[in-house]
């Protein structure tokens, strides 16, 4: 995939926003807000369809978003629908959207000033609009009941990266006109549509041209011209005709079974009780958090390879999605965390050279990262650095035990929500209802099950086959005055976090270690000698850290894989797993426990398939058969 290249643009007597590149405006001249609710809203029965939908979300697929005004008057729409109908069974809007040139952050904010009654909405867009990189950028608001996917590039290869649980309840088929974007009008478009639509999808668009009507019909829609917007005399509305009702499993009556309490158990729940869905934690401790996401801090940001392959798309995007995701949680709930970006140094000859592989690949947008000299790291890290090295403004440490613990108190009151403290799983059975739980405290049946449960993922016979390792790591909490001026995150070949002065008196973070041998989580006096010792041989005995002592530590056991993967999927009818997260659970269990909710809600995926099959259970199925 090759460098997203931003839109250029101007604007037009009126006012209006005009592409260099297409040579057309982004919205009517007369009115792009009643344009967008005429054309699109009106002509695909919104709002009425929301109301009469036998199911929670609705969908909505666009081909081009331009400057995001369908969404936000889509939005706007939708959120006047739910506070007007809160017995609504619809309660949830995904809008699926293509974009091959995105405005950059300042023209999309110009542009969108034009319309003062979207001002509220508009704010929280341009505070979540992503870095361009193709693929794939999910944005939620409203709490989750409004989904935004933006996906990058050319339409012609996302439109067919979109999963075909992706299916639309209605297209808006915008972008610029056939005679100036001929590109995007091709058959691919066309048969794009009907491999993602079904009986009672519909669709609107602005123009009545004989090839996209054409189109439309080959993908199955009964077409029509109506009156077009304005002095527009025509433009063109479709829908495949209703056949036989669809057998659909109900969203939201099962309670969904969760097994575990720490970061990948609790943002599962979050992400399910956010789309309404009953769900029972099962802990085997007595509280959350009490495993291998106990640590005080821990550091966000992608380790991407050299090239933009699967490997760095997946890193990025669960980086990108997990550093809105967290932020969008601290409207529901506080929790100590610093966006104060992560320093990544180039501490011997091989990371050097790995990291000027990455700067020289053109996939990454300008700001993703920064490659800076020793100076400048030093600078920005508010120490003495004797290396160069990326850094990543965007991300940052986030307090993972007190994350668990905060989302649980929140969980708690929400009413679809029960906890099940010192409940520990024994042994699963397969019936023919669902599976059927042995537990410390009793027996428990449920049809859909999620073991979130760390390094005990294997023990049952469903999951033996997966290649989970253990590997036990410690992180010593270290007291450095000298070193009280620390302002990022330090990754050199262990860690080093900026002091959390608010719970735990200035002491730093220092880690970790890895120990494959061992299985004790009793913390030892030696291991706290090797993080300190890897600062000081790493960094050349740096004098701010010549005053380091050591208060007390913490140990874990990491859950690891080979391919140094994490697994999320189905393992057997109604049994999935979402672990193998390593030393990254704050990285990837936010994309991750999002793309696990959704396939169990039968709503949009935020992975394509091709990153999906990457973490995807099902890449080792052929162990099952090992003996």
């Amino acid at each position: 995939m090759s460098q997203i290249q931003s839109a250029t643009l101007r604007y037009n007597e009126q006012g209006t926003p005009v592409s260099n590149v297409f040579d057309d405006v982004y919205f009517s001249n007369e009115s792009g807000l009643d344009e967008t609710q005429f054309v699109f809203l009106h002509n695909n029965q919104l709002p009425e369809r929301w109301q009469q939908l036998p199911k929670r979300c609705f969908h909505v697929i666009e081909t081009g978003f331009g400057t995001g005004l369908n969404f936000l008057v889509c939005w706007q729409a939708f959120r006047q629908f739910r506070a007007a109908h809160p017995e609504a069974r619809c309660q949830q809007l995904h809008f699926s959207t293509f974009e091959k040139f995105p405005l950059t952050l300042d023209d999309l904010t110009q542009a969108l000033t034009a319309w003062p009654t979207l001002r509220e909405l508009v704010a929280e867009l341009l505070a979540q609009y992503p870095r361009p990189f193709a693929g794939c950028h999910r944005l939620q608001f409203d709490q989750g009941a409004v989904t935004l996917d933006l996906w990058l590039g050319d339409i012609k290869d996302n439109l067919p990266a979109l999963p075909l649980a992706n299916r639309a309840d209605a297209w808006f088929l915008d972008g610029f006109a056939p005679s100036k974007n001929p590109d995007m009008w091709q058959d691919s478009l066309f048969s794009g549509m009907a491999r993602l639509s079904g009986p009672g999808t519909t669709v609107a668009t602005f123009t009545s041209a004989g090839i996209v009507r054409r189109g439309l019909q080959s993908a199955g829609f009964q077409v029509k011209k109506v009156k077009g917007f304005g002095r527009k005399r025509e433009m063109a509305v479709g829908v495949i005709a209703a056949g036989a009702p669809q057998t659909t499993h109900p969203d939201g009556e099962d309670v969904i079974t969760l097994v575990g309490g720490g970061i990948s158990a609790i943002l599962t729940a979050l992400a399910l009780v956010q789309r309404g869905r009953p769900v029972r934690l099962l802990c085997k401790d007595g509280t959350v958090a009490q495993g291998a996401s106990h640590n005080r801090q821990g550091a966000l940001y992608p380790q991407l390879q050299t090239s933009f392959s699967p490997v760095s798309r997946f890193h990025a995007s669960a980086y990108s999605f997990g550093c809105r995701r967290y932020r969008e949680l601290l409207r529901s709930f506080d929790f100590p965390q610093q966006f104060c970006g992560v320093l990544t140094l180039a501490c011997t000859e091989a990371l050097a050279q790995r990291q000027t592989k990455i700067q020289r690949e053109s996939a990454w947008p300008v700001g993703f990262f920064q490659a800076l000299d020793a100076q400048a790291c030093s600078d920005i890290a508010g120490l003495s650095l004797p290396y160069g090295g990326l850094f990543y403004p965007d991300g940052g440490w986030i307090a993972p035990q007190r994350f668990c613990q905060a989302a649980l108190a929140w969980l708690m009151q929400q009413p679809q929500f029960s906890f099940y403290a010192n409940t520990e799983v024994k042994t699963l059975q397969q019936g023919a209802e669902g599976w059927m739980l042995s537990t410390s405290t009793g027996q428990i049946n449920s049809r859909q099950l999620v073991l979130c449960n760390g390094v005990d993922l294997t023990q049952f016979a469903s999951t033996r086959h997966l290649p989970v390792n253990q590997v036990r790591g410690q992180v010593s909490h270290v007291g450095a005055p000298q070193m009280a001026t620390l302002r990022t995150v330090i990754c050199h070949q262990g860690y080093i976090t900026p002091a959390d002065t608010a719970d735990f008196a200035g002491e730093h973070c220092v880690g970790a270690t890895f120990d494959r041998t061992s299985r004790d989580t009793v913390t030892t006096a030696t291991d706290d000698e090797s993080n300190l010792a890897l600062v000081n041989t790493v960094l050349q005995q740096p004098t701010w850290f010549a005053d380091a002592t050591v208060k007390s530590a913490k140990t874990g056991l990491r859950a690891t894989v080979p391919d140094h993967l994490p697994i999320a999927g189905e393992v057997d009818k109604g049994l999935y797993v979402l672990g193998g997260l390593g030393a990254r659970g704050l990285l990837f269990a936010p994309l991750l426990a999002e793309h696990l909710a959704a396939g169990l809600c039968q709503q949009p995926l935020p992975l394509p398939d091709e990153l999906h099959q990457l973490v995807s259970a099902a890449r080792f199925d052929k162990l099952r058969l090992a003996p």
